[in-house]
């Protein structure tokens, strides 16, 4: 499978909208891994292309990375960063499979013409859609939304995305961290934060249980700049993900 990632940003992006905090500053004066456009993945395989989440500038980013075609479209949860783009499927070339959780359906707003042009499907925790040779098993995790996480596998290698989850883990949440051959977390902070995990949250984690790769995502401007941040998680193994990181698994 290939890890795409298409933007890394948390909610307000980075420069965010509005704001001259010395972090916006440099990424509006600078760019480079320190812009980060708010988060989503795409994950490809046997000709299947899934895409993680609908930030407001998805066309942007799609464009960008010259994807013109999907599998389907998976959404987290009802935040605005993660379904703000949804709407600019409205003109997509092909009928699009959305797929949520049946407790996130009622939260989208779809137009007339993105309803006459989409598959609109729920789904619960833990069954499995498959879509050709990859297999997708959402999962809950603790926010303060209804929230899902995703595995996804294929030919034996397993991707692990915890979308945005608390610090709060159970014990299943530990067995799909560490089957998983890649772990992506959201760590908007660095410090603690009450509902998403932090980096520090994260480095704590790889100390407490066996994950082969860990890599964090979904970066806000109170954190790190990205070189800084590299430098920090460099001892525990943790990857610090830019806006078009490619991995293979």
């Amino acid at each position: 499978m290939k890890i795409q990632f298409l933007g890394t940003g948390a909610a307000e992006g980075i420069p965010s909208f509005g704001c001259a905090c010395d972090r916006c500053r440099l990424a509006r004066e600078a760019g480079g891994y320190n812009a980060r456009k708010r988060a989503s993945v795409m994950i490809e395989g046997a000709g299947q292309r899934l895409l993680l989440d609908t930030p407001p500038e998805i066309s942007t980013l799609l464009d960008r990375a010259g994807i013109f075609d999907l599998s389907a479209v998976f959404l987290s949860h009802e935040h605005f960063d993660h379904i703000g783009g949804l709407t600019e499927f409205e003109y997509w070339n092909q009928v699009l499979p959305i797929c949520a959780g049946y407790d996130v359906l009622p939260c989208l707003r779809l137009t007339p013409r993105l309803e006459e042009r989409s598959l609109v499907t729920g789904f619960y925790a833990h069954t499995r859609l498959h879509f050709g040779d990859i297999t997708v098993m959402p999962f809950k995790v603790i926010h303060h939304v209804p929230c899902y996480g995703f595995v996804f596998e294929m030919s034996g290698a397993r991707v692990v995305h915890f979308s945005d989850a608390s610090p709060t883990m159970g014990t299943l949440h530990r067995h799909l961290a560490e089957d998983g051959d890649v772990v992506i977390f959201h760590t908007p902070t660095f410090e603690t934060h009450p509902h998403h995990l932090s980096v520090q949250n994260v480095i704590s984690l790889v100390k407490g249980w066996s994950l082969r790769r860990a890599v964090i995502t979904h970066i806000n401007h109170d954190n790190y700049l990205h070189e800084e941040l590299v430098e920090k998680v460099a001892d525990h193994g943790i990857i610090v993900a830019y806006d078009g990181l490619t991995m293979e698994v």
